[in-house]
């Protein structure tokens, strides 16, 4: 069975803060509607100084994460179920 994967993925490659920071310009960000909220949790990737810039001059007060005006609330594993949406929308809107 052939698979195919969405461009959006990163295989087998470390996600750095460089690579996240290029997924949400080119894949994730343009299939948001204007004036969402967007999400994110802590890890170190998200957390680079260019992307929480990034995510500050694109969504100014509209971000929730690590260093951002809406801080991620410490565990909080209700919040984690975006991750499952967001890759089928990335799955089915990228390939």
């Amino acid at each position: 069975m052939t698979q195919h994967h969405a461009p959006c993925r990163a295989e087998l490659t470390p996600v750095t803060s460089n690579i996240y920071l290029d997924m949400l310009q080119l894949y994730t960000v343009p299939l948001f509607p204007e004036g969402v909220i967007f999400q994110q949790d802590g890890a170190p990737p998200h957390y680079g100084n260019i992307v929480r810039e990034f995510l500050d001059t694109t969504f100014p007060q509209r971000w929730i994460g690590r260093g951002a005006v809406m801080t991620w609330p410490p565990r909080s594993p209700d919040i984690t179920p975006l991750d499952f949406y967001l890759w089928g929308l990335c799955e089915t809107t990228c390939v």
